[in-house]
């Protein structure tokens, strides 16, 4: 008798428990993804209408200008929303200019985007034609200008035929170009008054300096050349000659000092 009532009274679902499930609400999985479907599309029309870029902002140049870089965005895949090309330059980056490495977007307002750009070395510049062409460190003619950047040394002394901008250089030895790259970096990094690199039919250079010519005699011990090339112009300023490196190393650092001679009038 016990056993039959314990089973009748299992059968029996409680009111509280009936209630309980009555009030879970149950949403399928369509309506959840029409949902946010719906708050995605309301969400970008709100940005597209309230996000329009006004002002870009340009740092990190130090060759390009201002105007340069921001015609270059414009021409390569820009969005005139700063929110969306955001988004699209963190995705997707377009090649700005050739001596542009990369470029970062930041989001200042709304309607204002900071455009930092990071800008790579030039190895140096030819004068071809009329115009400076500047080269990187693979020896590929990227740029031609009127002007000339005070601190890309003009490279004289190298051989070729013909140059076709966008195309290597064609000389024989293409690793000298790696080692002008050496040069120029360095002579930037001690701030040295070099205007002119030229190369020697052995491959090694002379740098010029006002009226100083400092031969290196060869490519060995770049390192330590260059640093003490700053002082040793800073003792030899407003002086014409020859700056012989040929016996400076780590060991011994010597260098000889042969005046230009003054031809007399006669």
């Amino acid at each position: 008798m016990e056993e039959k009532e314990e089973r009748e009274e299992n059968k029996v679902i409680k009111i509280n428990d009936h209630k309980k499930q009555k009030i879970i609400p149950h949403i399928s999985v369509k309506k959840f993804l029409l949902g946010i479907g719906i708050l995605l599309i309301c969400s970008i029309m709100i940005i597209w209408a309230t996000c329009t870029t006004k002002t870009i902002k340009i740092s990190g140049n130090s060759h390009y200008t201002d105007k340069e870089v921001e015609q270059a965005v414009k021409k390569n895949g820009y969005i005139d929303n700063s929110v969306a090309y955001l988004i699209k330059s963190r995705i997707f980056q377009p090649k700005l200019l050739p001596f542009i490495e990369s470029f970062q977007v930041e989001l200042e307002k709304p309607d204002i985007i900071r455009i930092h750009v990071k800008e790579r070395k030039r190895a140096g510049c030819l004068a071809y034609n009329g115009k400076y062409v500047y080269f990187d460190k693979n020896g590929y003619a990227l740029e031609s200008y009127e002007k000339k950047y005070g601190d890309v040394p003009l490279v004289t002394g190298l051989q070729f035929k013909k140059l076709v901008m966008q195309e290597k250089i064609p000389v024989k030895k293409q690793e000298i170009f790696t080692y002008i790259l050496e040069l120029t970096m360095s002579i930037d990094k001690y701030n040295l008054p070099v205007q002119e690199i030229y190369i020697k039919d052995d491959g090694n250079a002379l740098l010029m300096s006002g009226n100083l010519t400092i031969d290196l005699y060869d490519k060995e011990n770049i390192d330590i050349k260059i640093p003490e090339l700053s002082g040793i112009l800073k003792k030899l300023k407003g002086k014409s000659g020859t700056i012989n490196m040929r016996y400076f190393d780590e060991y011994q650092k010597i260098t000889i000092f042969k005046p230009k001679k003054v031809e007399k009038n006669k």
